[in-house]
């Protein structure tokens, strides 16, 4: 039983992991950092596999790389203001200004080996 919902409460809090930025906070939360924005919407199903990679890559992602999302839909002004126009993308940024983007699906290897070439 105990592992039954130690599992639950698991899946839950994964859900929540990463946080969503928004206009206000975007600049702040990137600056000095290496990190990766995953730009989504929750009506479309590629993003929710990419979301599910990115769950997976956080377990063995480098230690100096962070993961955000901003959904679409909510920050329509960033997702303009960074070019996206396909679901998903992932803009990885180092010390605040963008260095790459990735549309489609890529999985926890190909974003392992992503990470560690552009945050070398």
């Amino acid at each position: 039983m105990n592992k039954v919902i130690f599992t639950l409460l698991f899946s839950v809090i994964s859900v929540f992991a990463y946080e969503n930025l928004n206009i206000d906070n975007f600049e702040s939360k990137i600056k000095g950092k290496n990190v990766i924005v995953d730009f989504y919407a929750s009506w479309c199903p590629p993003c929710k596999i990419l979301a599910n990679n990115l769950e997976d890559f956080d377990v063995i992602k480098p230690e100096n790389v962070e993961i955000f999302k901003v959904d679409i839909d909510e920050q329509y002004v960033l997702a303009k203001k960074y070019g996206v126009s396909k679901l998903p993308t992932l803009v990885y940024f180092k010390d605040g200004k963008p260095i790459k983007e990735y549309v489609g699906i890529l999985s926890k290897e190909e974003l392992l080996l992503t990470s560690q070439e552009n945050f070398k």
